[in-house]
């Protein structure tokens, strides 16, 4: 494979996930809130599984 064919198909990729498209942002944007509240919900449930752990075993 040659570095045009690599670049080609880059760009081919590109182009089929529409990358540059602000909608693509935007979804991407999306994914990435939910996954930061994901986040901070399990950091959450670590916290208070962790205080009832240590209240338990002094």
């Amino acid at each position: 494979m040659t570095e045009k064919d690599l670049a080609d198909m880059i760009k081919a990729e590109e182009k089929r996930l529409k990358l540059h498209n602000p909608e693509f942002m935007q979804r991407h944007r999306e994914i990435m809130e939910a996954a930061d509240r994901m986040r901070r919900e399990n950091k959450k449930r670590l916290c208070q599984s962790s205080d009832l752990t240590k209240a338990d075993n002094p």
